[in-house]
């Protein structure tokens, strides 16, 4: 037993070495897992298609003056229901150049503005200006308003979210066949309507009749009490436009008579209106407008609105 001792002790020294020596060294084939480097990937957002001639012309259409509204189809531009003109089931539907492309709704995609022009086999010949949304790159109309039966259309475009449309119109002694009154008018597409924000037209002596709002400016931030201050170029019948105050959802909130400031009759002049409804807590976004219309038939004359913030 004695002799083994010595060995027992080398045996020992020689793990201790093992174990308490420096590691030993990595192989050069040897592979260290690691975390895989994060990466980030750009989302891009869809670009939505723009609108096309082609597809408005084969797009659906609710009609304006038929008291159903039935919805068409056109194809290429046309419907028609019916050849027999005398049929109360006759439909002819067209679309009417020229077309206007721009953004009506605020959501920075390109939507159009169109003529659509409806005969039911009389003489009258209904055109409607339709504004047509962009969803996903297809055509869907939101809303629609009657021009005139037989106008003649000078032109339409998209500028600042309105729809402008310049025709000559049946003034009050025109005869059916022959629209002869120049008008001037602008639409905007709010709370699933089309609404007219303004309107001008051409006298008979070449005169513009007009009304400017020149304060408070479109857009603007204010409170209770209100002035609302502006001019025209032809006094009102009696000196007296009238005033009509809308919300966010163009509900009338408040109208009225507004007497104006002419130095002689049908001469140019100028109103003051000092609004306070506060009491029918009118807040938010809403549209004030001022209008002249017609003693006799009660068309519009000139119209001028304006937007604003109400805290």
């Amino acid at each position: 037993m004695k002799r083994l001792f010595p060995f027992c002790w080398i045996v020992l020294a020689v793990l201790s070495c093992s174990i308490f020596s420096s590691p030993a060294s990595i192989p050069n084939s040897a592979v260290i897992p690691t975390e895989p480097l994060a990466t980030t990937t750009a989302v891009s957002t869809p670009t939505v298609p723009a609108l096309t001639a082609d597809q408005l012309k084969n797009a659906l259409y609710q009609l304006v003056v038929k008291d159903s509204h039935p919805t068409v189809k056109l194809l290429n531009g046309v419907y028609q229901n019916g050849t027999d003109t005398f049929s109360p089931d006759y439909i002819s539907v067209n679309l009417v150049e020229p077309v206007a492309f721009g953004d009506l709704n605020g959501d920075g995609v390109s939507d159009a503005a169109v003529l659509m022009a409806e005969n039911y086999g009389g003489t009258g010949v209904f055109v409607s200006v339709v504004a047509m949304l962009n969803k996903g790159g297809q055509p869907v109309e939101a809303a629609s308003g009657l021009v005139d039966d037989r106008p003649i259309i000078n032109s339409i475009s998209i500028k600042d979210g309105q729809i402008n449309l310049d025709a000559t119109v049946h003034g009050p002694n025109d005869p059916g066949c022959c629209a002869a009154q120049p008008t001037r008018r602008t639409y905007r597409y709010e709370a699933d309507q089309l609404v007219i924000t303004g309107w001008s037209m051409t006298m008979p002596d070449h005169q513009e009749r007009t009304i400017t709002i020149d304060s408070p400016v479109d857009g603007a931030e204010a409170s209770w009490p209100l002035t609302v201050t502006g001019h025209f170029t032809v006094a009102p019948f009696e000196n007296t436009l009238a005033y009509s105050v809308y919300d966010k959802d163009h509900s009338q909130v408040a109208v009225g008579p507004l007497m104006v400031n002419a130095g002689q009759p049908g001469g140019p002049g100028t109103f003051s209106l000092l609004l306070d409804l506060s009491s029918k807590n009118a807040a938010g976004p809403l549209q004030i407008q001022v209008e002249d219309t017609s003693a006799a038939d009660g068309s519009i004359l000139a119209l001028a609105s304006v937007g604003v913030n109400l805290k």
